[in-house]
């Protein structure tokens, strides 16, 4: 028996090999075809952005930036897909080291098998199970004799199950290993696609790109001017913002005089503290906001159901003129015609502003955080309105003359900017 055990124990450590509880590092599997789906999807919003143009068409600055940006999500999508191969390829050399681990421990239960069988037509006249319990001296050694047989029977069963059990896993592990071959043979021609579909999308770039360098002071002054209303924007929401901190903390600081000249009529020397002028005063209906709004920091849903960034946060030069730096303090969304602006989080209206070059600009108060609406038209909303996550704020403006459809969003914390892609869900 004490062989039985060491068998068990080897079978058991089989099956937990070292292999089985590798863990791939970085990405899963999971986590990868997730950001695949994701990545196709912009993707296909970005040609459906881009099917206006025919090959004859030279395409605009604005549609140059979503073809910029499709391009670095295809490069995205192939190393998603290159991370993907390399999981599957550790996939089968784990399967193929079980399935060498699982043949090598199915030997040995085999051997052992075989000895049993041999031993037992060896001592075929012992196992004449009555004569062999009745030739017992007395009725301890009978019992004891009964038991051994039993015993040995039993063994022999345990033996022929470990011995199905191990082939069962082969089985299963060759057919996973074939699965995950297949996988990423689709996988590698599907990245070969993608690479090609990439050179091509690189060579309709440039291409578009030397056309409008021909037009570069033109661009330029594009550009320039498009920087100016930025800048308007910038301080129309400064000073919105800055109102609403200034009245937020001017009420505060009215509530607690009331409260300092009621504990002093009442005789009570309890002191008030001051609303300190630096940031802005918070109700606590207005700090949970806040803590809400922050933790859903990288699932904020995106301010227009379909779309994709035709121009990122921050500094960044301008494809067609290297002359111009294009500073851009939120995120700008190109999307389809007709389009619905709607707001990220749960929150009050704190202001619907039309600005020239802007068109109508609607700012949400989240706590202390403010989320951008830009180039909107036919809104929805009034300041004071308190609005939900999700719900329409009004209609994304359609420049006919570029033939463009584009929000520009920005997110703020008071008055410090943030990169809006931050926040967004991906």
């Amino acid at each position: 028996m004490n062989r039985l055990l060491i068998i068990l124990v080897l079978l058991l450590l089989a099956f937990v090999n070292p292999a089985y509880c590798q863990k791939t590092k970085g990405k899963t599997k999971k986590q990868l075809q997730s950001e695949i789906t994701t990545l196709q999807k912009e993707i296909s919003n970005a040609n459906q952005l881009l099917k206006k143009t025919t090959k004859d068409k030279e395409m605009t600055l604005n549609e140059v930036s979503i073809l910029e940006n499709k391009i670095k999500q295809r490069e995205q999508l192939i190393k998603a897909y290159n991370e993907q191969i390399a999981v599957l390829d550790e996939e089968i050399n784990i399967g193929q080291n079980n399935i060498k681990s699982l043949n090598s421990d199915l030997g040995k239960l085999q051997k052992e098998y075989a000895k049993m069988i041999v031993f037992a037509n060896k001592n075929r006249s012992h196992y004449d199970r009555l004569g062999f319990i009745f030739a017992s001296e007395d009725f301890n050694q009978a019992f004891s004799r009964l038991r051994y047989i039993r015993q040995f029977t039993d063994a022999r069963k345990v033996k022929m199950d470990q011995i199905a059990a191990t082939e069962k896993q082969i089985s299963s592990e060759v057919e996973a290993s074939q699965q995950a071959r297949e996988e990423q043979t689709a996988l590698l021609k599907e990245e070969k696609t993608q690479q090609d579909v990439l050179k091509k999308e690189k060579g309709e770039l440039n291409a578009q790109v030397a056309k409008l360098k021909k037009k570069e002071g033109s661009l330029q002054q594009d550009i320039k001017n498009k920087q100016q209303q930025a800048q308007k924007l910038q301080k129309a929401i400064d000073d919105i913002i800055a109102e609403e901190i200034r009245k937020a903390n001017a009420e505060a600081e009215k509530k607690r005089k009331e409260e300092a000249k009621k504990n002093a009529n009442k005789g009570n020397s309890t002191a008030t503290t001051k609303t300190k002028g630096k940031g802005m005063a918070l109700t606590p209906a207005e700090k949970t906001l806040s803590t809400n709004f922050v933790n859903n920091k990288g699932k904020l849903p995106w301010p227009v159901e379909r779309g994709t960034i035709s121009s990122s946060f921050g500094k960044h030069a301008s494809s067609v003129s290297s002359k111009v730096t294009v500073t851009n303090n939120g995120i700008d969304i190109a999307t389809t015609d007709g389009a619905k602006a709607r707001a990220v989080f749960d929150g009050e209206v704190a202001s619907v502003t039309k600005l020239t070059g802007a068109n109508t600009v609607v700012i949400i108060r989240h706590g202390e955080y403010f989320t951008v609406y830009s180039n909107l038209e036919n809104v929805t909303v009034k300041r004071g309105d308190r609005v939900k996550t999700k719900q329409n704020i009004g209609t994304v403006h359609t420049n006919k003359t570029e033939g463009k459809t584009e929000l520009h969003f920005e997110l703020l914390k008071e008055q410090v900017r943030q990169n809006p892609a931050n926040w967004l869900a991906q």
